[in-house]
């Protein structure tokens, strides 16, 4: 537990406290609902863009209940994951799902955009779900190319508004409003240093998905 309250304010504040009571609910939703929505497809199309090589060191940022680590590991990426998440109530159950899942799972509790490690540690820091609500989307971003080692893979992706506009009702309530700025993909923030600066189009453009390279001396 590395997470320091006096970071936690605005929106971090806000969805913390939601995700803090949702994990089992959570993990319902992608086991009953998902199969409606080609949930499947949609982790087999993220797993195609990440590239994780063997061994690599590997972090992801707002792990939730590990779904994004089981995925990659049930398409062969033999990485050394950690997982790193603002929510305890969802690392305790992330904890569970990775103990049952026989995956080795380091959980850190910290916030994303100033992160408990040192520069240039992962060969790949990746992010999927949730910098759409972060408190300062740049911060994060930064963070996570410091945390990467030179010609470290970088990968962010989160929902679109079209997904907003077109879920069930029953969960408008966890999402902010309809804002083309909220849902942009925030390739504004992405130094354009950064190398290979890809956008990609996932689930009927219902999601997006950034990904770059870091290159060296940054």
């Amino acid at each position: 537990m590395l997470l320091r309250e006096e970071e936690v304010v605005g929106l971090n504040r806000k969805y913390r406290r939601m995700y803090d009571w949702i994990p089992l609910f959570y993990d319902l939703l992608a086991t009953t609902v998902g199969p409606l929505f080609r949930v499947s497809e949609v982790l087999a199309q993220i797993a195609e863009i990440l590239d994780v090589g063997y061994d690599d060191r590997v972090l992801e940022t707002s792990v939730g209940t590990g779904r994004q680590i089981k995925n990659l590991v049930d398409h062969g990426m033999r990485g050394r994951f950690i997982g790193m998440d603002l929510s305890h109530g969802m690392l305790r159950r992330c904890r569970r799902n990775a103990r049952g899942w026989q995956i080795d799972l380091p959980l850190v509790q910290a916030n994303a955009e100033t992160l408990p490690f040192e520069d240039e540690v992962f060969d790949v820091v990746f992010h999927i779900g949730g910098i759409n609500f972060f408190e300062d989307k740049e911060s994060a971003i930064r963070e996570m190319i410091r945390a990467a080692r030179p010609r470290g893979r970088i990968y962010i992706g989160d929902e679109t508004q079209k997904l907003l506009e077109e879920q069930p009702s029953v969960l408008s309530r966890f999402y902010e409003r309809a804002d083309p700025e909220v849902y942009a993909p925030p390739l504004q923030l992405i130094p354009r240093d950064m190398l290979e600066i890809t956008r990609h189009e996932l689930w009927d453009d219902k999601m997006y998905m950034i990904s770059f390279e870091k290159p060296w001396g940054k």
